[in-house]
């Protein structure tokens, strides 16, 4: 399995694509996972063949026979301006296609709820979590992508009161440790269908958080 992750910290936060890459030996032990990933990029910025690192970022889609790409869009932007994520999904998604590769949508969450940083988007949670899932779920149906429902299972967690902390508890929206052990077992349920029972975890990561995190995610996703 050959995967390459595009996002920002959301994605590079608690070294989550490693996280995933064990996981992925699981079912390939030949499996290979490479990340680009700058704090604060949009995807639009990663697709700008004027600049640097767009260039670099096509280069390396192209350069390589991927089985999947994942790519995760600046946290906000899908609730503010949804016409140009998911133009800019389209556009990724057509080169994507073009070496083969599927597109998985790393989805998003909302801020953690009472903080200064949901404040500032005028959102409640649960408002911009809709508008969360709303895009994604749209860009996918425009672009032939699948969603990894990372934001839904954050939500869901959430609304279970099993884990107190998915969101780092400093600044209010990146991922805890558990919150990047859960999007790493979603994104590869989504990618394989294999259950999340016993896959490798973090030290980081308490046993009681590891079992309701894949528990949740394998009856859930």
């Amino acid at each position: 399995m050959q995967v390459l992750f595009i996002g920002n910290s959301f994605t590079y936060f608690n070294d989550m694509p490693y996280t995933f890459l064990n996981m992925a030996k699981t079912v390939d032990p030949e499996s290979r996972v490479e990340s680009i990933a700058y704090g604060g990029y949009s995807l639009a910025q990663y697709c700008d063949e004027t600049t640097e690192v767009g260039r670099l970022v096509i280069s390396k889609i192209v350069s390589y026979e991927w089985d999947y790409v994942v790519l995760q869009e600046q946290s906000l932007l899908p609730c503010t301006d949804e016409e140009e994520f998911v133009g800019v999904v389209k556009r990724l998604s057509k080169i994507i296609s073009q070496i083969g590769a599927k597109v998985i949508l790393y989805q998003t969450w909302a801020y953690a709820d009472n903080t200064e940083k949901l404040a500032s988007t005028g959102m409640t949670y649960r408002e911009m979590a809709s508008k969360l899932k709303a895009a994604y779920d749209r860009a996918a149906s425009e672009s032939g992508a699948t969603v990894a429902p990372v934001g839904e299972m954050f939500a869901h967690v959430k609304i279970s009161d099993q884990i107190t902390r998915l969101i780092n508890v400093n600044d209010g929206y990146h991922p805890s440790s558990t919150g990047s052990y859960l999007a790493a077992c979603v994104i590869f349920r989504t990618i394989t269908g294999k259950s999340t029972i016993g896959l490798p975890c973090p030290s980081n990561v308490s046993l009681y958080n590891l079992s309701v995190v894949q528990k949740i995610t394998d009856s859930t996703i």
